[in-house]
């Protein structure tokens, strides 16, 4: 007799493999999914073992014991294997269910009949010892429980197999040749073990799965060791995209391609007051009473139940299966209201304040001139001086909104290059042609910045007005001056005047971002500048010792405006030149 015949040396020999996976996985325990797949690999090893050993086996009532080993090792793995599974690709939730519990009704029921299989013979009957090779294999009639008891442990594999895939099809190459190492490591026992259960081989006595778990051992070492399998899965980004739907405010549904509802989260139940089971099914405007058109993408629909009206924001993008076909949507809706209404009012508002407002102080503004020329009385005279400076003011104020809105309707149009210095030179004439005060421009003439230019004058022409605005001599000079490069792509320009300083109530509101009944701005100029910078992808900063300077920082490429390529003129954005 061969003292190790080559089924007891493959048994054994993955067995010592499966160990030794074992004990490298060990460190990954409490990972999504490994200690279901450490438990399989403890079942496999007894599997390999105590089939391996059984052969050298001899005595009946022995080789009996070990036989039942083995058919419990048989019984428990497709169930462990599933559990992996399940918690490897996010679906961890499910092994916590009644349902699951249920499957291990199988697995257990099959170790207490293994035990007491003399009594009633569910496993197998007629267990006798029939050698081949040299080994203690055994033959016996297999009974109704074995066939249930095999046929459901590799039932439960090929849906491990299953979930696996549907992880290759959807998370991409992240996790696509490990899974896919995994999904085909079970193919060579998992057909040894069905050759030997319907008994298709030629040494129908001999089971060949646990020498078909060296291939198994190989692949899962391959995924598990050389690909890090546990170092990355996909039950982080199946939690992440569930979390995302769930905890999103904003009602989300899914529906197939008949309209009906497949999926939606709890906002949207809480919108549309209706629970998920009972509207999955129904057809989309039966459930939310909205008309939407899904292949229209976004939307604005409106929501005249009874007693509520809404404007709804919808925005529809399809679902494709792994072969591009569609097989529903998805329904993102946002509630604008309140927004819409804010805009209506803005509108109005903007309306009311820069033409009507302005017309009208515009004559207001006429008559008390007509007014301070026409009296004697010195007192008089000087009241109405001030009070049609206010309304200029005033007027100065929209006349200011205006052109701010402008520059805003020019962020819809592309970039273009502007000259600095010739820039600015434009803003100090325009400047200097309505106020008492200079300006001078201390710019190279060969910086050139890539930006937009509504904007960019909007921003240095506020500056320069509220530095002579706030000068203290009657003859104000203000500096517009460059300061270099900040990391070669950001030009820094500053504008200096000898005026008292900006009060610091006045900048702590501007980095505060917003201003409260007990402290606010005196005027708009300084808002305007803030909004500049911000849409110029810029930064701003003052210092207030000895006048004001303020420093204004412009990337060479203003962001998020736009690509430089969308210009006619140039394919590559002007680079500002050094000093």
């Amino acid at each position: 007799m061969v003292p190790f015949p080559w089924p007891v040396v493959g048994s054994v020999l993955a067995g010592i493999g499966t160990a030794a996976l074992f004990g490298y996985l060990w460190q990954h325990r409490g990972n999504p999914g490994a200690n279901w797949f450490l438990l399989t690999l403890g079942v496999q090893m007894s599997w390999c073992f105590s089939y391996g050993l059984s052969l050298l086996v001899f005595d009946p009532v022995v080789r009996w014991l070990f036989e039942v080993v083995t058919w419990i090792a048989m019984a428990w793995i497709g169930l462990t294997f599933l559990g992996f599974a399940l918690e490897y690709t996010g679906r961890g939730a499910f092994v916590r269910t009644p349902w699951f519990g249920a499957l291990t009704l199988v697995p257990a029921a099959t170790t207490l009949l293994l035990v007491t299989n003399p009594i009633h013979g569910l496993v197998w009957t007629g267990f006798q010892l029939d050698q081949v090779f040299g080994t203690a294999t055994v033959s016996y009639e297999f009974g109704v429980w074995a066939y249930l008891t095999i046929l459901s442990s590799v039932l439960f594999v090929a849906l491990g197999v299953l979930l696996l895939f549907d992880t290759i099809v959807n998370y991409g190459p992240l996790y696509r040749s490990e899974a896919i190492a995994v999904a085909i490591s079970t193919a060579p026992p998992g057909i040894a073990v069905l050759v030997w259960l319907f008994e298709l081989g030629p040494v129908t006595q001999l089971n060949l799965a646990p020498i078909m778990f060296l291939p198994h051992a190989a692949l899962d070492a391959y995924a598990f060791v050389g690909g890090r399998m546990f170092t990355f899965n996909p039950s982080t980004r199946r939690a992440a995209e569930q979390s995302a739907i769930e905890e999103l405010e904003s009602p989300f549904v899914v529906v197939d391609t008949r309209h009906r509802i497949v999926d939606l989260n709890p906002a949207a139940e809480a919108t549309f007051d209706v629970t998920s089971p009972t509207v999955l099914g129904e057809r989309l405007e039966n459930a939310t009473d909205l008309d939407v058109e899904l292949t229209a993408g976004d939307q604005i629909v409106t929501d005249d139940s009874p007693g509520e009206f809404r404007e709804l924001a919808v925005s529809v993008s399809e679902l494709h299966d792994s072969s591009r076909h569609r097989v529903g949507y998805t329904i993102l809706i946002q509630d604008i209201t309140s927004q819409r209404r804010r805009e209506q009012r803005l509108e109005i508002l903007n309306r009311i304040l820069r033409h009507n407002l302005r017309n009208d102080l515009n004559v207001v503004e006429g008559y008390l001139d007509i007014a301070a020329d026409r009296t004697s009385d010195e007192g008089l005279h000087e009241t109405l001086e001030r009070t049609r400076a206010n309304v200029a003011d005033v007027v100065d104020m929209a006349e200011k909104a205006w052109a701010f809105e402008q520059a805003l309707d020019s962020m819809e149009e592309s970039p273009s290059t502007v000259v600095v210095e010739e820039a600015l030179s434009e803003i100090a004439t325009d400047v200097e042609a309505v106020t008492e005060g200079r300006v001078e421009v201390d710019v190279p003439a060969d910086l050139v910045l890539w930006t937009q230019r509504e904007l960019f004058v909007q921003l240095f022409e506020n500056l320069v007005e509220n530095g002579i605005e706030h000068a203290d001599s009657e003859t104000p000079v203000v500096t517009v001056s460059f300061e270099g490069l900040v990391n070669g792509r950001t030009a820094a320009v500053s504008v200096s005047d000898d005026g008292p300083g900006i009060p610091e109530h006045e900048l702590s509101v501007l980095e505060r971002g917003e201003e409260t009944p007990l402290e606010h701005g005196s005027g708009l100029g300084l808002w305007l500048v803030t909004w500049c910078v911000r849409m110029l992808g810029g930064g701003l900063s003052f210092e207030t010792d000895g006048g004001t300077t303020v420093t204004v920082r412009l990337p060479t490429v203003a962001e998020p405006i736009g690509s430089p390529s969308e210009s006619s003129e140039s394919s590559e954005p002007p680079q500002a030149a050094e000093r």
